[in-house]
């Protein structure tokens, strides 16, 4: 056997976290003595792995706005919402403008409606013929007139003349009983009091009539709104207490 022995270096791998590590027995001759060195290699340096990470991370972060998540929450949906209004939807038109027109539109044809059926629209109430108002009612009563309201200069034809126009207004500017209306007279007037008689004509099916638009209680009714919407000053006042009237 020989003296002198050769000896080689014996290499270890170790795998341990994707690691690998170069350990190498050295044992040099002469005086038998064993140095184990050991040579590292990692795949990535501590370094490296570090700047891999914050790469990472900001590549990670660089699609998220920062100053909107510190914003509060209303204010980051509103902002969503203005971004969803500015996307195009159609034709280039982006969504707000979309939504305008869709309003304008239902708009205009709710305002064309309106008007074509306002125009088109014929009153049937409205269409009569007077001429087929043969048949008269009558209502009488007196009133008294407030001794203010004229002097004692003027005529009994001159006050008999301006009641009588009194009267046939209130009742041709009435809604319900103007085209009912034939004729108003001023019977007597003594002292401050005056008779009249109010006259109406009426088609041959006035049953209805008689019992709502032509009762005596609205034709009283209608004379005595005006008498109270007259100031006591007016010319010729007449005092709305006093009115009275039949029918017949």
């Amino acid at each position: 056997m020989s003296d002198e022995l050769e000896l080689k270096p014996i290499q270890v791998v170790c795998d341990n976290n994707n690691v690998s590590s170069d350990q190498t027995i050295e044992v040099i001759p002469g005086n038998g003595a064993c140095v184990e060195r050991n040579e590292v290699s990692p795949l990535l340096s501590t370094t490296q792995v570090a700047e891999n990470n914050r790469e990472q991370h900001l590549h990670v972060d660089g699609d998220v706005d920062t100053d909107s998540l510190s914003k509060p929450k209303w204010q980051r949906e509103l902002r969503r919402v203005k971004r969803e209004l500015n996307e195009v939807v159609v034709w280039k038109l982006k969504l707000w403008t979309l939504i305008l027109i869709i309003f304008i539109a239902f708009a205009l044809v709710i305002g064309i409606s309106i008007i074509v059926c306002a125009v088109g629209h014929d009153d049937e109430d409205e269409k009569y013929d007077k001429s087929s108002f043969v048949v008269a009612r009558f209502f009488r009563g007196n009133f008294t007139l407030d001794t203010n309201s004229f002097t004692s200069d003027t005529q009994d034809e001159e006050t008999i003349i301006k009641l009588k126009q009194q009267l046939t207004g209130v009742y041709i500017s009435s809604p319900a009983l103007e085209r009912y209306f034939s004729n108003v007279t001023i019977n007597n007037l003594k002292d401050t009091t005056a008779q009249f008689k109010l006259e109406f004509m009426m088609p041959l099916e006035h049953e209805e009539l008689i019992r709502y638009t032509l009762s005596l209680k609205m034709v009283k009714n209608v004379l005595r709104q005006h008498l109270y919407d007259r100031d006591t000053g007016d010319p010729f006042y007449i005092i709305p207490t006093s009115l009275h009237m039949e029918a017949g």
